[in-house]
């Protein structure tokens, strides 16, 4: 595990307050053989400006107009080399020994495909609360996935095999759920392992997905069809209970948004 390449995936929007730490987090971690990628997705700050004066050989940046996410996670996949992926968002941050705790863990766990690790949260300076996530789950993650399960699902935090990824790629049409739904792909028969280390510094900003709540129920109505479209992988009885918690997740959504009438028809879709 101590040779092995780990190639970090950084899509950038509008960023130019955070990429430059978010990749420095990543250039610097205790496992040195990184190799950091960063997509800049059409930002009109000065992200750019930001990512061309980064002189570091074990780095590539690439500029591209504005796709979404998804695009530039696909972008930087099809260039990563490397024997792991994982990815980091351009305002989070990744504490030194991220990638060295992950990688002990696929070393005394050779038959699994994913590994996972605590979640500090942060406020918006980057200093840490006491709040945590951490994973409680090993196995195959495929079912918790399907119930939307926090056992082993925060986001976009795994370390991946990249053997496991294959030619799957994000769903560029979502702009909500992308990471579940891409976890859906990757994970069937597969095992799923986690430390209890630290392995990302998540930036708590007061900006939410749950803002664009029609995007959201949409991209998690997309992630039920899917489920529907594989009834051999699906029980009736799994996606019964993934319609029902997104049902319920989405009618609370609404209701706590001042949106009483759009919470009701949330409920009965």
């Amino acid at each position: 595990m101590s040779s092995s390449l780990v190639s970090i995936i950084i899509p950038a929007h509008n960023a130019e307050s955070f990429v430059a730490d978010a990749i420095n987090s990543a250039l610097h971690q205790s496992h040195a053989n990184v190799q950091v990628i960063v997509v800049n997705d059409g930002s009109t700050d000065g992200t750019a400006h930001v990512l061309d004066a980064i002189r570091e050989p074990r780095s590539t940046v690439i500029h591209q107009t504005q796709h979404g996410v998804s695009h530039a996670r696909n972008t930087a996949l099809a260039k990563a080399d490397g024997d792991f992926i994982c990815f980091l968002d351009a305002d989070d941050q990744l504490p030194i020994r991220s990638i060295e705790h992950r990688l002990g863990v696929f070393k005394n766990n050779p038959s699994i495909s994913f590994v996972d690790g605590a979640v500090v949260y942060c406020d918006a300076a980057l200093r840490p609360s006491e709040r945590r996530y951490v994973p409680s789950f090993t196995g195959d993650p495929f079912p918790l996935l399907l119930a939307f399960d926090r056992r082993c699902f925060f986001g976009n935090t795994w370390l991946i095999r990249r053997e496991a990824v294959g030619a799957v790629r994000f769903r560029e049409d979502l702009t909500h759920a992308e990471d579940l739904m891409f976890y859906l792909e990757i994970a069937r028969g597969r095992q799923y392992g986690y430390t209890t280390e630290p392995v990302l510094l998540y930036r708590v900003t007061g900006q939410s997905s749950m803002i664009a709540l029609e995007r959201l129920e949409h991209c998690y109505h997309e992630v039920l069809r899917w489920m529907r479209e594989r009834p051999e992988q699906v029980t009736p009885e799994q996606l019964l209970r993934a319609n029902r918690i997104v049902r319920r997740m989405m009618c609370g959504a609404y209701f706590h948004a001042g949106r009483p009438l759009r919470s009701l028809a949330a409920l009965f879709r």
